[in-house]
């Protein structure tokens, strides 16, 4: 049964995020109001990407006011990896037991590092089950659901561009006759056949950026110069003279476009001609074009002409309402982009197609945890109603006097004997435990500094600045201690990369474990947080105010200790009240052999979970 609610929907694509929130009106959808933010960046800045994402995401939480709402993500087709899989047609009761089986087979990567969802598709009587096996990468999961998590959002579902774009399509539009859906992205083009009682999708990576990378090469242009000038100037020439009245560098501009838009025509061909032959089915009858890429002036008569069927851009907002809040005209030329935020809503309304859900690592727990819960409101009405019970057994034992109580003393002289059984066993099963515990976390210790760096390397990823240290801290308390005017830290050092060691009882800076163990008067040794430090590029003609600036936000976008797996235990209304615990900039002037554009800094992370040092513990070696 359906179940219209107010639904928030958000889209994370190559180029674009797009949010949308979904309100009841009849028997259906209103879109109450939406936001899209491009984000727009050169290969060589792909390590930034998730910081855009995350900065787009917050402004649109702000914009739409949804702050703690539960939202439905989408992930793009480019990050997910889509198999039909076929399994023998007998009645099992764990298809999911088999799903699994096969999904080792067809994924490249271990089952542990991916996080996969299915789905059966229609028995077209060929004496076999197909299954849609749709996965994606734990990690790449992972780290969006941080970025929705860090702007106060809630995550309910993740589905992924196609599933989420057919089950829009289906809702809108009454096709009998066999159809193909193009979605032109950014680095992928989407194809997706529609037909009674099949569905297939493949993508290929003639799309946007493949168009802009041609215009980079035609033109010594940067990928981003490209990007304008086709957004700006660009057209498909469809050819018979349609260039003779451009200038030259005009017509040759839509020339280049043409031929890369040749490209996907031919990618499309081949992939209806692979459908047919493979799968069975038959060639499609009229095609819908959307995405980004499907803006491109004369893109759909250049597609209509090369493919010979006839092509529309897909209105996946036609059964939909507007809201009063939303400009009209805007949502025309933005329709063709909505389609994967419709099927979102459309998805959690329960009437569609499809039921794709990726479950990141952090939604996952809570839906466990939640499901416990009834689990133990029955063990309590079962406790209750038992003791209720007893009492009732009790009070009719009393009245049958002492037959009763000789069974019931023998009855509890054999529990007495079990229970005292039972301690003996779990007074060893709780030593046991404790020796189990104890290995684990030196095993966890093993990779600690490992997953630190990678989290680092991965967050704080950026050309403008580099670490040139990164040192453990012993039983540093970052409330209680500054950074120096330099940069330099006054603190217990576990690693010195400048080597040398302090003499002054005043600094532990450089102190052996030996001196350490003995300062903290046999307080255990624990690396509490890390020191890093680097240089940072600055204008040449500034004060470097605005860079620095930029690292503050960068630490707080992406290491807040509120980010799910964020290993740091920073609170960026402290950090702000107390720069000086945490942040230090060393003017270039006092900085001798360093030039005016560069600065020196230094940054304290304080760590969530300390990391014991073993070795240094009392009695250990």
């Amino acid at each position: 049964m359906a179940e219209y609610k107010t639904t928030v929907a958000l889209e994370i694509g190559s180029q674009s995020v797009t949010m949308g929130v979904f309100t009841p009106a009849g028997r259906g959808f209103a879109l109450s109001r939406y936001a899209r933010r491009d984000i727009l960046l050169d290969p060589v800045e792909e390590g930034m990407r998730m910081d855009y994402v995350g900065n787009a995401i917050a402004e649109m939480v702000q914009e739409l006011k949804v702050r703690g709402s539960e939202v439905r993500n989408v992930v793009s087709g480019q990050q997910v990896f889509m198999r039909f899989i076929k399994l023998p047609a007998i009645d099992l009761d764990d298809l999911a037991e088999q799903v699994g089986y096969e999904a080792q087979q067809h994924i490249p990567f271990p089952l542990e590092d991916i996080i996969y969802s299915y789905q059966e598709l229609a028995d077209r009587g060929e004496g076999e089950r197909e299954v849609l096996l749709v996965a994606i990468k734990k990690d790449v999961l992972d780290n969006l659901n941080s970025q929705v998590e860090a702007s106060s959002l809630r995550t309910c579902s993740v589905d992924c561009t196609i599933t989420s774009l057919y089950n829009a399509f289906r809702a809108n539009y009454d096709e009998e006759e066999p159809v193909m859906l193009l979605d032109i992205g950014a680095k992928t083009t989407d194809i997706i056949f529609a037909e009674e009682d099949r569905f297939f999708t493949r993508s290929v990576t003639a799309a946007g950026a493949f168009i802009t990378n041609s215009i980079a090469r035609e033109f010594n242009l940067s990928f981003r110069d490209a990007e304008q000038r086709k957004i700006e100037d660009g057209v498909v020439s469809l050819g018979n003279g349609y260039t003779d009245a451009m200038s030259e560098e005009d017509a040759a501009l839509a020339t280049t476009i043409r031929t890369a838009m040749s490209r996907l025509s031919s990618e499309v061909q081949r992939t209806i001609n692979h459908y047919r032959a493979q799968y069975k089915g038959n060639a499609p009858t009229k095609a819908y074009i959307c995405g980004g890429g499907a803006r491109l002036p004369f893109a759909l008569e250049f597609l209509q002409s090369a493919l010979n069927i006839p092509v529309e851009y897909l209105n996946p907002v036609d059964i939909l309402s507007v809201g009063p809040k939303i400009d009209e005209a805007e949502l025309e030329q933005d329709a063709i982009c909505l389609g994967p935020l419709v099927g979102a809503a459309i998805t959690g309304s329960g009437t569609g197609e499809f039921n794709i859900d990726l479950v990141p690592t952090s939604v996952g727990k809570d839906r466990a945890e939640k499901k416990l819960l009834p689990k133990v409101a029955i063990a309590g009405v079962l406790a209750l109603a038992g003791a209720g019970f007893y009492a009732y057994a009790a009070n009719q034992s009393a009245m049958e006097s002492a037959s009763v109580l000789a069974v019931a003393k023998a009855a509890d002289e054999k529990v007495g004997a079990i229970n005292s059984q039972i301690e003996n066993v779990y007074s060893k099963y709780e030593s046991e435990m404790k020796k189990i515990q104890e290995y684990a976390e030196l095993y966890k210790m093993r990779g600690a500094y490992a997953e630190v760096l990678q989290q680092l390397s991965r967050k704080a990823a950026s050309i403008k600045f580099w670490f040139n240290e990164f040192a453990p801290l012993i039983n540093y308390d970052v409330d209680a201690a500054e950074l120096g005017e330099k940069g330099e830290l006054k603190g217990t050092r576990l690693i010195d990369m400048r080597g040398g060691r302090a003499k002054s009882d005043s600094s532990a800076r450089n102190a052996a474990p030996e001196e350490v163990n003995t300062r903290k008067a046999g307080k255990d040794p624990m690396v509490t947080a890390i020191y890093i430090s680097g240089f940072t590029i600055k204008p040449v003609k500034g004060d470097g105010l605005p860079q620095r600036g930029m690292m503050h936000d960068l630490v707080a976008a992406n290491f807040d200790e509120r980010s799910a797996d964020s290993l740091f235990s920073y609170e960026n209304k402290k950090v702000e009240s107390s720069t000086m615990h945490y942040f230090q900039f060393v003017n270039p002037k006092n900085d001798k052999g360093l030039p005016d554009y560069v600065e020196r800094f230094s940054m304290i992370m304080p760590l969530k979970t300390p990391i014991a040092i073993p070795e240094l513990s009392a009695g250990k070696k």
